[in-house]
C-alpha cells in the first residue's frame, strides 16, 4: 500500500521535471545537502522520519518510488543509478547526524559515490554532472576541514584504530579518500564520446566537466601531500583532453596554477615558469587572492632561474605579503653570504615557517645556493683576479684568472664574521668550531654520532660496549648459511673491538699530513671550493677552466666583452637560451598549429635549414 506522503511527491514532481527537460543546473538546485536547509527542506526531512523510518521495508519502497522518475524501455529502466542515488539522498537527508562529523563524511562519500556511477550512463549521465560538482566540493569542503583539525574526529579514530590494529598497509586520509571519489567522475567526464575526440574537438556534453573536475581533484592532491597521484591525471588530460583554451577562463587559471605547482614540485622550472606565468596573465586583475597565490609560485621559480623579481611588481596589490620574504632572500643572494642565506631558509629561521607552508623552502635552498657561491665568486674576482693587462698584446697576456687560494682565504674570512655574531638581546655565542671530518664550508655542530672522531685517544673496549653493546653482542645472529644461532649475553660476535680495529676504519678523507691537521683542513676545503667551482662549470653559471696543479679559474676570450661579462654570465640568459627551444609543457593541452604540418595532426615544426640537398653526402 503505498504511503501518503505529499511533500515527498511534490518534490519528486520537480524532479521528474528537470529529468525530462534534461536541466542538470535545475536539478542540481533541488538536491541541496549543505545546512542551513530552508523550511521547504525541514518539512521534507520530518515527513520521509515520519512516513519512512530507518529500516529495509522504508528504503524499499523509497527506491519504487524513485524509479519513476526515469524513463521506461521494454527491458526496464534505461538510467537504475539514478533511482538508487535519489534514495541515498532521501535517507541521507533522514538519517544524517551532523555532531558526528565522521559518520556524516562516510554517508556523503556513498552518496557521491553512487552519483559518479549514475553520471557514467552514456545518454543520461551529464543531467547529473552540475549535482557530482557540487556535492564533491561539500565533500572536499568537509575532509578538508577535518584534516585541519583533526581533534574533531581523533575519539572515533582512536576507537576504530583499536579494532584496526594491521600496520603493514599504509593510512588512507579523509582528503585523499574524497580525492579518489572525485578522480572516479574526473575519468568518467574525460572518456566521454560526446562530440569530437582528441585536440581537434571542442568540449560537448561530460567532457564540459574535464577541468572542473581535475581542479577539484588537484586541490584536494595537494593538501593530502599525494603529488604523485596527479601523474596519470596529467597523461590522460594530454592524450584525450580538448584544449584548455577552450574552457573558461577561470577553470584554466586554476588548472595552469596547479600544473605549475606540479611542476615546479618535480624541479621542471622552466616548463613551470611557462604555466604559472600564463595563469598570472589569464587571471582577471580584480582577482587580488588568486593572482597572490600565482605569485607565491611564480616568483620563486623565476628566482631559481636567475630573474629576480622587480620593485614595481613587488609593488602591486597581490604582492602584498610576498615583499618581506623575497627581497631579503635576493639580498643574500646578491650578497654572495652562503652562511647567512643556510640561517635564512633554516628550520628554526622565522621565515622557514612561510617558506614550508607553501612547500619551497627546501626547493629554495637547494637551488640557490650554487647562485649564491656565483656571487661570492664573482664579488672575490672583482677585488682580488687578474681582470688582464690592457697594455700586453692579445695573443701574449694571459687571460683574465682568479687563484682559488683566494677563494679558500675569502671564505675563512666568512665563516670567521660568523663566528661571533650578536642576538638581538645582547647576548654573544659562536659558531660550532670547524672540524677535520665533514665539510669545511658548512659551519655546523658534528654528528654526535661522529664525536670523537678529532680525537687522538682511542675508546677502551668498555667504552665501545656501553655505546655499540646492542650491535657487537646481540642477542642472536644468522651465519653464513643463514641459520639462526643463538648467542650468550655479553659476549663478542666478532672479538675484541680494541686498539686492534684502528688499520681498519674506514675514513672518507685524506690521511693527515706531515705539515698537520690544518694543512689538512684547508686541502678538505679546497677540494670542496674547487667541486663548487666545477659545478658552476658545468651549469653555465660561470665560462671558463680550472687548472689544478696551481688551482686558478681562468677566463679566456675575455678580450672583446671584457672579463666579468665573459667569466660570468646573466643567470637568466644562459637558462633561457638552453630551454627557450622547447617549449612544451607537459599537461596543458594547446590547439595544433595552423597550416599542413597542423592539419595532419603532427603538431611538431620541423626546421629544416640545416638540411643538405639530395644526393649530398
Amino acid at each position: 500500500m503505498a504511503r501518503q506522503a505529499p511533500i515527498l511527491d511534490e518534490f519528486l514532481g520537480g524532479i521528474a521535471v528537470q529529468i525530462q527537460n534534461r536541466d542538470g543546473a535545475k536539478l542540481q538546485d533541488f538536491l541541496q545537502i549543505e545546512p542551513p536547509l530552508s523550511d521547504a527542506y525541514q518539512r521534507l526531512i520530518q515527513e520521509l522520519r515520519e512516513r519512512y523510518p530507518p529500516g529495509p521495508q522504508s528504503d524499499s519502497d523509497l527506491l519504487q518510488r524513485c524509479e519513476t522518475l526515469v524513463p521506461r524501455t521494454k527491458g526496464g529502466s534505461s538510467w537504475t543509478a539514478f533511482p538508487t542515488f535519489m534514495k541515498l539522498y532521501f535517507t541521507f537527508l533522514r538519517d544524517v547526524n551532523t555532531d558526528n562529523l565522521l559518520d556524516t563524511y562516510n554517508q556523503l562519500k556513498a552518496l557521491l559515490n553512487q552519483c559518479v556511477i549514475a553520471l557514467g550512463d552514456s545518454q543520461m549521465g551529464v543531467i547529473v554532472l552540475p549535482t557530482v560538482l557540487y556535492l564533491s566540493k561539500v565533500l572536499a569542503k568537509l575532509a578538508m576541514g577535518l584534516d585541519r583539525r583533526p581533534e574533531l574526529i581523533a575519539h572515533i579514530l582512536r576507537i576504530e584504530g583499536a579494532m584496526d590494529n594491521d600496520e603493514s598497509t599504509e593510512k588512507v586520509t579523509l582528503v585523499e579518500q574524497s580525492a579518489n571519489v572525485v578522480r572516479e567522475a574526473f575519468i568518467k567526464c574525460l572518456t566521454d564520446r560526446t562530440g569530437t575526440p582528441g585536440p581537434q574537438g571542442k568540449p560537448e556534453g561530460k567532457r564540459v566537466g574535464i577541468y572542473l573536475m581535475a581542479n577539484l581533484c588537484l586541490k584536494l592532491l595537494f593538501q593530502c601531500g599525494k603529488l604523485r597521484n596527479a601523474e596519470q591525471m596529467f597523461a590522460s588530460i594530454t592524450a584525450q583532453s580538448p584544449p584548455l583554451a577552450h574552457f573558461p577562463a577561470s577553470q584554466r587559471v586554476t588548472y595552469l596554477y596547479y600544473l605549475g605547482r606540479y611542476l615546479f614540485s618535480n624541479n621542471l622550472f622552466y616548463p613551470a615558469l611557462i604555466a604559472l606565468q600564463a595563469a598570472y596573465d589569464q587571471c582577471h586583475r580584480q582577482a587580488i587572492s588568486q593572482r597572490h597565490l600565482v605569485l607565491a609560485y611564480l616568483i620563486p621559480c623565476n628566482i631559481i632561474m636567475g630573474r629576480f623579481p622587480s620593485r614595481k611588481l613587488l609593488q602591486r596589490p597581490e604582492a602584498n605579503g610576498l615583499t618581506d620574504q623575497f627581497e631579503q632572500l635576493c639580498r643574500l643572494i646578491v650578497r654572495g653570504d652562503y652562511i647567512a642565506f643556510r640561517e635564512y631558509l633554516s628550520p628554526s629561521s622565522p621565515a622557514a615557517e612561510w617558506f614550508a607552508r607553501k612547500g619551497i623552502l627546501l626547493t629554495l635552498r637547494n637551488r640557490c645556493e650554487i647562485m649564491v657561491w656565483r656571487s661570492f665568486c664573482r664579488k672575490v674576482f672583482i677585488h682580488s683576479g687578474f681582470h688582464g693587462d690592457p697594455q700586453a698584446q692579445a695573443q701574449r697576456g694571459p687571460p683574465p684568472y682568479l687563484y682559488l687560494e683566494k677563494l679558500t682565504v675569502a671564505t675563512r674570512w666568512l665563516q670567521s664574521q660568523h663566528r661571533q655574531t650578536q642576538r638581538p638581546n645582547g647576548i654573544s655565542h659562536a659558531t660550532p668550531e670547524f672540524h677535520f671530518y665533514g665539510s669545511q664550508i658548512i659551519p655546523e655542530a658534528i654528528d654526535p654520532d661522529f664525536g670523537g672522531l678529532d680525537s687522538s685517544e682511542n675508546p677502551t673496549a668498555q667504552q665501545l660496549l656501553e655505546k655499540f653493546g646492542d650491535y657487537l653482542a646481540p642477542d642472536g645472529f644468522f651465519d653464513e648459511g643463514g641459520h639462526w644461532h643463538d648467542n650468550m649475553p655479553g659476549q663478542l660476535i666478532d672479538g675484541n673491538p680494541g686498539v686492534d680495529y684502528d688499520a681498519f676504519e674506514l675514513d672518507p678523507y685524506a690521511e693527515a699530513t706531515e705539515d698537520g691537521p690544518e694543512a689538512d683542513k684547508q686541502s678538505l676545503l679546497m677540494e670542496e671550493v674547487e667541486s663548487i667551482l666545477a659545478s658552476l662549470l658545468t651549469q653555465g653559471l660561470m665560462r671558463g677552466y680550472l687548472t689544478h696543479r696551481n688551482p686558478r679559474f681562468a677566463i679566456p676570450g675575455a678580450r672583446l666583452r671584457g672579463a666579468l661579462p665573459t667569466g660570468f654570465p646573466n643567470i637568466w640568459e644562459t637558462i633561457f637560451a638552453r630551454e627557450k627551444d622547447d617549449d612544451n609543457v607537459p599537461g596543458w593541452v594547446r590547439p595544433p598549429p595552423p597550416g599542413p604540418l597542423g592539419a595532419a595532426g603532427g603538431g611538431r615544426v620541423v626546421n629544416l635549414s640545416g638540411a643538405r640537398p639530395v644526393g649530398v653526402q
